[in-house]
């Protein structure tokens, strides 16, 4: 990033001035297939296209009544339903095949399942977390923000794992599943034909059983009991991937885990957790426990390069046998500052419009319909702190402060140097602009922004690393910049 994009471009037009847009809370609340600008999102000449969420009438309803959205398609056979003429829940001109083709293309809220074409980057994140599993025997800890992929490294690890030879078994976690349930879970898929009859136990091999679950006691485990019955594995490796650890809230949950990851590695039994979660740092997931430091391989899963986004897109895109023009895959790029999740989000919309259109390259226009569907789609809490922060007095003043952090540039955590917020002919940040930032720090002012305290200095990164990316777009949405 050049240091001119440290701050608001000059070439934007101040919020605020005649023409401008939506403003205020409500301003995404009106027709979802309306343009950038606010104006009714209007096809080209020759174009019979329906913006998303427009009605035709039933003939079997009375002058006035909508008609509901229906699903179009059977589950069985992926045949349409009799009498689904049209597709009242999609864009006109798209069918549900094609709606399919770009689905599996463009994955915005499903995980990468399978190694292929389209798991691009994260390289040398899979290379560190094999290195640690393999080389190291440790534990693996992967975090970071939502909406990098941890899920998708996490199926990747599994996949590859198992081509190896590991026994690989993932669970997701939840807040009601208890450390039992857990493992017991990861047992019963552990089948008998890795036990290994010990030499100091003959009876050991008399015993008649179908997976190590059945080696518990029954009811409640200690952690010892669990070990022992793991200390059992041999002729393979198990590899247990724990996602979204987050969830857990119980603390003898974690207390529970950390003895484990200390008793496994002092046992040398063949076992490796990889514990994937979202966090800030490794004490937000596990607490606070020194003692089990050197048995843990942190990874930290950065943000992707310009890149890989780039690779990211055009490979759907090659999937879905469409194109996206150059000047789109660099504005997705800035638009979404190397989240994964938002570059499969708006490129799966602006997909869906260009081919509802009857196009096979995806241009600006089907862009600024797809910025205006992520931010109706936009979490609540995001939406709800950004109004908090711009409905004091001076907001054009805060908007440029926030459009500054979100231009800053920030290293693999989120967090910028509030210097870079230059002034004009790269002055120090004004007073005020420092300021600002202490203030959006406030909830009363959203809490949009976190200070990170360093020996003299202050460096900040929004709490909500996703606020980066709506305001980016949000701003760009209102000043007519798409």
């Amino acid at each position: 990033m050049t240091p001119q994009m440290a701050r608001p471009a000059s070439h934007l037009r101040p919020v605020g001035a005649p023409g401008d847009g939506m403003r205020g809370p409500d301003a995404f609340r009106g027709d979802p297939g309306g343009d950038p600008r606010g104006r009714p999102y209007q096809p080209p000449s020759g174009q019979a296209y329906a913006p998303l969420g427009s009605h035709r009438p039933s003939p079997a309803a009375s002058p006035g009544d909508p008609e509901l959205p229906r699903f179009t398609m059977t589950v069985n056979g992926g045949l349409r339903a009799p009498g689904a003429v049209g597709s009242p829940a999609m864009l006109k001109g798209l069918t549900p095949e094609l709606n399919g083709l770009l689905r599996e293309a463009f994955t915005p809220t499903r995980p990468k399942q399978q190694l292929n074409s389209l798991f691009i980057g994260r390289t040398d994140t899979l290379k560190r977390i094999i290195s640690a599993i393999e080389e190291e025997r440790a534990h693996v800890i992967l975090f970071g923000d939502r909406g990098r992929g941890k899920t998708s490294v996490a199926n990747a690890i599994e996949k590859i794992a198992g081509q190896a030879g590991y026994l690989s078994l993932k669970l997701t976690c939840s807040a009601e599943l208890s450390f039992e349930d857990i493992f017991r879970h990861f047992l019963k898929k552990i089948p008998s034909t890795y036990y290994r009859s010990g030499i100091d136990n003959p009876f050991a091999s008399r015993r008649s059983f179908t997976s190590f679950n059945e080696l518990l006691p029954e009811g409640g485990f200690s952690v010892t009991e669990l070990n022992e019955v793991l200390s059992g594995i041999h002729a393979t490796h198990v590899l247990l991937i724990l996602d979204e650890y987050d969830r857990v809230t119980d603390e003898d949950f974690r207390n529970k885990l950390a003895e484990l990851f200390k008793n496994l590695t002092d046992s040398s039994i063949p076992v490796t957790l990889l514990v994937v979660g979202v966090a800030e740092n490794l004490d937000q997931l596990l607490g606070k426990h020194p003692s089990i430091q050197r048995s843990l391989v942190p990874v930290h899963l950065p943000l992707m390069t310009d890149v890989e986004i780039s690779r990211l897109i055009n490979a759907g895109a090659e999937n879905a046998g469409i194109t996206f023009a150059p000047d789109v895959v660099d504005r997705v790029c800035e638009f979404v500052r190397g989240l994964p999740y938002y570059a499969q989000l708006l490129g799966l919309h602006a997909a869906r419009s260009a081919v509802s259109r009857g196009l096979t390259q995806v241009e600006r226009e089907d862009l600024a319909y797809a910025v205006t569907r992520c931010l109706q789609e936009a979490e609540r809490g995001i939406v709800d702190s950004y109004a908090r922060a711009l409905a004091a007095e001076r907001r054009a003043e805060l908007e440029d402060v926030l459009l500054g952090c979100a231009l800053c540039q920030a290293d693999s955590y989120g967090t910028f140097d509030p210097k870079d917020l230059a002034g004009p002919n790269g002055a120090e940040p004004s007073k005020e602009a420092l300021e600002i930032l202490e203030r959006l720090c406030r909830e009363d002012y959203g809490g949009i922004l976190a200070p990170v305290v360093e020996p003299g200095w202050t460096r900040y990164r929004f709490r909500n690393q996703m606020m980066r990316q709506y305001v980016l777009m949000r701003q760009a949405h209102e000043r007519g910049q798409i």
